[in-house]
């Protein structure tokens, strides 16, 4: 294959015009047709044409020890719960020991065709490689990356989805863990809260939780799905906290997350729940407080540092040893029983 592939290039194989072509690569292509976009998306794949965004700088192979992190669009809510903070500390202290330094790139979704290409242009000019996260189930723009020959790493597991280079949480083993947990001290009215509508991790989740009502019908477990509004208000998070406890028949047993524990808490004590006399929780993404000691909570905790180090340990590898095999790896992640959690006043006058 040609390796400094031109526009002039693309234009000739795909049998239009430098210009068009341009007009393609800079998102100018609202009255282009359907079919002459996608020959042009599909030339420039073949071809493993990368737009620069200066005079392409690795000619001799030189690294620019950079890596860029791709990660959600709504940098409002970013710093909501402490899953970005632990990641950003625990790369930002690996870049520094490695000297390399981290790009963070938002991502809009709007033009995944333009989106992409920019992606692909700051690899030949700007960065060495990415760390992609906010998945969703039907992400596949890092393939393009593969395809180019651009180091990446995606951090997230696409169910039922296996050829890419990806590092994730065992968060469909946690849940299945975390329920049946639950069913066996005697509760079988269940709510897990869920914070978004997308993403890899809420997928995971919500196929436990179709297996598990399915398998535990006959014994009458109920198990429900209580979801946040996007980017939801503190006032509306206590709100929703508060409705799912009330009414004669709440569920007895919670799985939530640190980012909602307060309004959970203080949501309970409002309604009089004791804890775990009325209601148990799980916390189900639980980050560690070194500064306080370890918390009493029955929880699971969150890989985030782990596995951002992980990512980045991997990166490296694949920018250095390009022609070496990619092992993709799940983290397990493990339930600690602590005192949030206990048989249901129901259950134990039952026993009685």
């Amino acid at each position: 294959m040609k390796t400094n592939v031109t526009i002039a290039d693309v234009s000739k194989k795909a049998r239009v015009s430098k210009s068009t072509v341009s007009n393609y690569l800079n998102g100018k292509y609202e009255r282009m047709s359907e079919e002459t976009k996608n020959i042009i998306r599909d030339t420039v794949r073949d071809l493993g044409y990368t737009p620069n965004l200066s005079a392409r700088r690795l000619p001799n192979k030189e690294k620019s020890r950079t890596v860029c992190l791709v990660i959600p669009e709504d940098l409002t809510r970013l710093f909501d719960s402490k899953y970005y903070p632990k990641v950003f500390h625990a790369i930002e202290r690996l870049a520094e020991k490695d000297n390399y330094n981290i790009l963070i790139y938002s991502r809009k979704r709007s033009n995944p065709e333009k989106e992409i290409l920019f992606l692909k242009s700051m690899a030949s000019s700007v960065v060495d490689g990415f760390i992609v996260f906010d998945l969703d189930d039907q992400d596949r723009f890092f393939k393009e990356f593969e395809t180019a020959g651009i180091p990446y790493v995606c951090v997230g597991k696409i169910i039922g989805y296996d050829d890419y280079h990806y590092i994730a949480s065992d968060h469909e083993k946690a849940a299945r863990n975390t329920l049946e947990y639950l069913i066996q001290l005697g509760h079988k009215r269940i709510a897990l809260f869920e914070m978004c509508d997308s993403g890899v991790v809420q997928d995971a989740r919500r196929k436990v939780i179709a297996e598990i009502r399915q398998e535990y019908q006959e014994r009458g477990v109920e198990i429900q799905r209580v979801s946040f509004p996007p980017k939801a208000s503190d006032q509306v998070i206590y709100d929703v906290c508060k409705k799912a406890m009330e009414g004669p028949d709440y569920p007895t047993a919670y799985v939530i997350s640190s980012a909602i524990q307060q309004y959970f808490l203080m949501a309970a004590n409002d309604l009089n729940l004791r804890i775990p006399k009325d209601i148990s929780y799980v916390n189900i993404d639980y980050y560690s407080r070194n500064d306080l000691g370890k918390e009493e909570q029955t929880r699971v905790e969150s890989k985030a540092s782990l596995i951002a180090e992980t990512a980045f340990k991997k990166l490296l590898k694949s920018i250095y040893n390009p022609l070496e095999e990619f092992k993709s790896e799940m983290i397990p992640l493990e339930l600690t029983i602590g005192l949030t959690t206990g048989i249901p006043e129901r259950k134990k006058e039952e026993i009685k």
